[in-house]
């Protein structure tokens, strides 16, 4: 390949290697070689200097590599296994050996490229289930990540700012001069104003904890399918402000690439399994902001590398970078959220219409049972022991529930997005803090009342408490309490009510036709 070095053409000999190789083959990216040989690749680092790196330093090459290995075995340990240096051996590059290293590389175990998430959504080989599982994946490792408790939320949000702008500017610097075509202008007024309007929930999430050591490089190409999981890998290792982030913007990255590539389905599915999965809701707030900046950051790569191609290749990538911008742009755009309550007594099937209504839709699913574990630091399966209006149930325990759940659908629809709140909803006072934050932000609130015949709801709820496996604890003496206590939606609480029997044929599709898709549009 044109541009990889003489002193290391030794490496292109299967011999070069301390283990059997057949043939060689040599991939070039714009900051790496790749050396396909056996069972292993193996990455060296180029010495290219860009605006947001340079390579051109041996010693930094070195200690990148070290550092590309510390950071992704945090989230591929079976991938990534060692760094290896590059020696001469009778006047050839052979890897491994002893001797003063003329590069090193880092020794990764071969995998299928045609199990690379961007290969698969091409192919449309997964679906939204998986990228589901890879998000709540992606919530739990987050969990396990560093956080940045030494750097001031003030200077946070600086840094944020500035690592947006830059990349702005770099972007228009490789653009030019089809900046103008490419709308960068508009993209940049609007970006400086959504950035505005953001500097307090990103300092509140910086104070909340959500500034970690992430992934920071997290794109359809830097996943991959192994043993039927989606996993990442390479990290990026040559910039820690562009690592310790918040961890909205990592999830603002594969979500932009996705929207990109035509397949929002996927993206919502991916940030409905971190979202529900991390309790994190809040960052619907910022979510967008950084979906515009990610799509930004691809559209700049994307014409870097056009500058070494030619043909149709570099028109292409010209093409595509061009469609990163169109997705910033309506990102960034202003848009309106719903909010969509699902009420009902236990056993009316309401969680199991919300859970399907969530995936057919798109929505992002708030669910009281989940949410009053978590903020009792319980798992959502884990069984709380509690006794009938005691433990967790108490009416305390109760109001800070629903305090929670009124919460997160703030965080939903103020982010513009769709919030489908799961709980049973019985009591007008439940119900006004959501009505009347529907009305402060100029849109419906919608309430689906779920019912079924009497003698359906308690088998349900016994066969529920036999199979087990479901974050809801309610019995039939709490079937007994709601009954009770329940109350009917007034017409003098401004919300439009939807009435769906779950016993029947396909209470999802009666949903829908109702008039629910359109109040959960996303």
């Amino acid at each position: 390949m044109s541009g990889f070095p003489p002193r290391l053409a030794g490496l292109l000999r299967a011999d070069a290697y301390p283990h059997p190789v057949s043939e060689v083959r040599l991939l070039q990216t714009h900051m790496s070689w790749v050396l396909l040989a056996g069972d292993y690749a193996y990455k060296i680092k180029r010495p290219v200097c860009y605006p947001f790196v340079d390579f051109r330093d041996p010693a930094a090459r070195a200690h990148f590599c070290h550092e590309e290995l510390r950071l992704n075995r945090r989230f591929s340990p079976e991938l990534y296994l060692s760094v290896e240096p590059v020696c001469e051996r009778d006047g050839s590059a052979v890897m491994g050996g002893a001797g003063v290293p003329l590069e090193h590389a880092v020794r990764m175990r071969r995998f299928d490229g045609s199990q690379e998430l961007d290969q698969l959504v091409l192919a449309g080989a997964v679906d939204p289930g998986e990228l589901r599982a890879f998000g709540a994946a992606l919530a739990m490792r987050h969990e396990q990540l560093d956080v940045d408790a030494r750097t001031a939320a003030c200077e946070v949000v600086s840094r944020t700012g500035e690592v947006l702008q830059t990349n702005l500017r770099e972007l228009r610097s490789v653009a030019a001069p089809a900046a103008l075509e490419l709308g960068l202008d508009a993209v940049g007024s609007a970006l400086d104003r959504v950035l505005l309007e953001a500097i307090g929930s990103l300092s509140t999430r910086a104070l909340g904890s959500r500034i970690r050591e992430c992934h920071g490089d997290l794109h359809l190409s830097n996943i991959v399918r192994i043993g039927g999981v989606l996993v990442p890998f390479d990290c990026l290792e040559f910039d820690p402000r562009l690592r310790w982030i918040d961890v909205a913007d990592e999830v603002a990255f594969l979500y932009a690439d996705l929207w990109a590539y035509g397949r929002e389905d996927l993206a919502r599915g991916f940030l409905a399994g971190y979202v529900e999965t991390s309790g994190d809701y809040n960052l619907c707030r910022v979510l967008d902001l950084f979906i515009a900046h990610r799509a930004l950051v691809r559209a700049k790569v994307l014409l870097l590398r056009s500058l070494e191609d030619a043909g149709p290749v570099r028109a292409l990538s010209r093409q595509r970078s061009a469609g990163y911008v169109a997705v910033a742009s309506a990102a960034l755009r202003r848009r309106q959220g719903r909010l969509v309550l699902m009420s009902g007594v236990s056993g009316s099937g309401k969680s199991w219409l919300a859970t399907r209504a969530a995936a057919a839709t798109g929505a992002l699913l708030v669910r009281s049972d989940v949410e009053r574990k978590r903020l009792a630091g319980l798992e959502g399966l884990a069984d709380s022991g509690s006794p009938l209006e005691g433990g967790i149930y108490t009416p305390r325990a109760t109001g800070q529930t629903y305090g929670r759940l009124l919460r997160c659908a703030e965080d939903v629809v103020v982010g513009g997005r769709v919030a489908i709140v799961d709980a049973t909803f019985l009591r007008g006072e439940q119900r006004e803090p959501f009505a009347r934050l529907a009305r402060e932000c100029g849109i419906e609130c919608l309430l689906v009342e779920c019912v079924a015949p009497e003698a359906v709801i308690e088998a349900r709820i016994r066969d529920r408490q036999a199979a087990g496996g479901d974050p809801s604890e309610a019995g039939l003496d709490v079937l007994g309490l709601q009954r009770r206590i329940a109350e009917p939606v007034a017409e003098a609480e401004g919300i439009r009510v939807l009435r769906i029997d779950t016993s029947l044929a396909d209470p999802l599709a009666q949903t829908l036709a109702l008039g629910f898709s359109d109040s959960a549009r996303v």
